[in-house]
């Protein structure tokens, strides 16, 4: 592999420092080398052995995460939509969604659960080097409860299945270990409903936290964690007293729970998924109609998941971007657009907005000390923006602007012409 000298670029690190000018960056394999000024190719290079890319004050920032990713998700309208489509079909999609995401600059992802061993397959192969994908952190089938959001068989079980309904704290604990035995990395708990759902709704609780303590015991005796689907306030009452390692929504959160998630912050995450809130709203009455909007609830479930959000933000939470990405009215490919929702909506800086995507996101991936910020040691999942990301976040939406994404410290995208010139030893 060549070694890459990205010269005089603007350095956002990930680490919530101030942005630096005038910075290079050198890669060497797959990690950073160094990082400084006027940095020089070391002397057992030959001019055709290092790749010198000229920025000339573009930016240069780590990949990102999506810690809220459901690739098996492909333009559904309804959940029953997922679990109907073959499963050949789901595994193609899957692929192509990796690359997706892969190269809109985000290189590390959570899943959120998926369809039977599908994620796990797809971070197989990806590790092998057999498809292109982001680093991934595989999720089995999603564990439910009887009546749940994604109560829509009359069997509850299928084979290929979005989801194992599991009720009572027996039935949890097998089920958990079925799909740890499978090769998940974390195993996902319905442990509220959704506004879209009229016999499960966002407020209410579907799971008791005998069940949820049971998942949890079960996940933390093989060093695995558990994410859990949980929007009302009761949900994330339960999931944080229960150890809960990842808290997707937290939309409906009162006093109490905000205070226990504040006093938890330093284990734990939290990921809103905002996106599909908004998008819901822009979007979704094309396939349900305004009325069923309106019902739905979704406009004052925004206000105050935005408000909780922010007030989660500046206690010092973790939170963390994550579309749920996957339906007709939220497709894949706008990963960061959660973030323009963070700066626009909830209220954190730019800076920290991209401090939420990576270096938080390292610490969700439990690679902190490998990915996640611009440092020597670090492995080389690195962008280069034609812009500033700190004066328009929204600019990370726009495919054109990555001029170059790295992973492991090779080319995923790169439209920058690269020189082969001598430089000073």
């Amino acid at each position: 592999m060549k070694a890459k000298l990205l010269r005089n670029g603007l350095l956002i690190d990930g680490t919530g420092n101030e942005a630096k000018h005038g910075i290079d960056v050198l890669i060497e394999g797959k990690k950073i080398t160094a990082v400084g000024t006027n940095l020089s190719v070391p002397a057992s290079y030959s001019p055709n052995q290092v790749d010198i890319i000229e920025l000339n004050g573009r930016t240069i920032m780590p990949g990102m995460t999506e810690a809220h990713t459901h690739f098996a998700f492909q333009d559904a309208i309804y959940i029953q939509d997922i679990d109907f489509k073959p499963i050949e079909e789901t595994m193609i999609g899957c692929i192509k969604n990796a690359e997706t995401m892969l190269k809109s600059g985000f290189t590390s992802c959570v899943s959120a659960a998926s369809r039977g061993r599908v994620d796990i397959a797809l971070r197989d192969a990806i590790n092998r080097g057999q498809i292109l994908g982001p680093r991934m952190i595989a999720n089995g089938a999603e564990v439910s409860a009887t009546g749940s959001i994604v109560d829509v068989h009359p069997n509850h079980v299928r084979v290929h299945g979005l989801s194992f309904f599991a009720d009572g704290d027996d039935e949890v604990r097998r089920v958990v270990r079925s799909l740890f035995k499978e090769g998940a990395d974390l195993v996902k708990l319905n442990v509220s409903g959704d506004s879209l759902i009229a016999h499960a709704t966002s407020e209410m609780t579907l799971y008791t936290s005998k069940e949820v303590r049971a998942a949890v015991e079960e996940a933390h005796a093989r060093g695995k964690r558990i994410y859990v689907h949980a929007r009302s306030s009761k949900s994330v009452k339960i999931c944080v007293q229960a150890g809960v390692d990842i808290i997707g929504h937290a939309d409906f959160i009162d006093d109490e729970a905000f205070d226990m998630l504040v006093e938890n912050k330093d284990r734990l995450f939290v990921v809103p998924a905002l996106n599909f809130i908004v998008s819901t709203l822009e979007h979704g009455a094309v396939y349900f109609g305004q009325e069923a909007i309106n019902a739905s609830g979704y406009a004052e479930g925004l206000e105050i998941a935005l408000r909780n959000m922010n007030r989660l933000y500046k206690a010092g939470v973790r939170v963390l971007p994550g579309g749920d990405y996957g339906f007709k009215y939220c497709p894949h490919g706008g990963y960061a657009r959660d973030l323009e929702h963070f700066v626009e909506r909830v209220g954190m800086t730019p800076m920290d907005a991209i401090v939420s995507a990576t270096k938080y996101g390292s610490q969700i991936m439990q690679m902190e000390d490998q990915i996640g910020t611009i440092e020597v040691g670090k492995l080389a999942d690195v962008l280069v923006i034609d812009g500033n990301p700190l004066d328009n976040i929204a600019i990370l939406q726009d495919h054109s602007k990555l001029n170059v994404i790295l992973k492991d410290g090779e080319y995923i995208v790169r439209t920058l012409e690269v020189s082969r010139q001598e430089m000073t030893v």
